[in-house]
């Protein structure tokens, strides 16, 4: 079966979005891209909602024309794999490889398929809706050095449920990725 993993950029106090879904706090560099890249290129599909889905079709293709680009290999990447993606809205998508998915329940369906892993990019309604399903396997969560008080909250939904830090990587500008799994009995 194939796992679930969620990546998330989450701020001390636990907001994966400010009040209004800003990501203006996310500490970013090559450093840190580099390394969310060992993760995604275990993936068999990335998983999104509708705004990352919109997002990320605004923003990847356009790296395609520019081989200069330090990232024009991450945005080949997310051009052939397949992306399946959730939304009761959508009723189509002219992006390559788009996979729509109505109900977060069906994720249980492509778990069972044969293949890499399955990716969740951001994503935090979604997240909420298969944490509220037991759904995420794996956590690979990008703390970033911040508070932001309110905001969207990266764990709504969760469930009571064991983790075990699989590994950490601390970055120069005081980022920390922890890469957790769901414990096993």
């Amino acid at each position: 079966m194939r796992k679930l993993i969620s990546l998330m950029h989450v701020s001390l106090d636990g907001f994966c979005g400010g009040p209004k879904g800003e990501m203006d706090w996310i500490s970013m560099n090559s450093t840190i891209f580099a390394d969310a890249t060992e993760v995604i290129h275990t993936a068999g599909a990335a998983v999104y909602g509708r705004n990352a889905h919109d997002m990320m079709k605004s923003y990847w293709p356009k790296l395609l024309g520019k081989p200069d680009s330090p990232e024009v290999q991450h945005a080949r990447w997310v051009e052939q794999i397949p992306k399946l993606t959730f939304s009761r809205s959508m009723t189509s998508s002219d992006w390559n490889n788009v996979h729509l998915r109505r109900e977060a329940k069906e994720i249980f369906a492509d778990k069972e398929q044969p293949g890499k892993d399955l990716l969740i990019f951001g994503s935090p309604g979604l997240v909420h809706a298969f944490l509220e399903l037991d759904a995420i396997d794996e956590f690979w969560i990008f703390q970033n050095p911040v508070l932001l008080g309110s905001g969207m909250a990266y764990w709504k939904g969760a469930h009571k449920t064991k983790l075990k830090l699989l590994s950490h990587k601390p970055f120069d500008n005081g980022v920390i990725r922890l890469h957790y799994a769901k414990e096993t009995a």
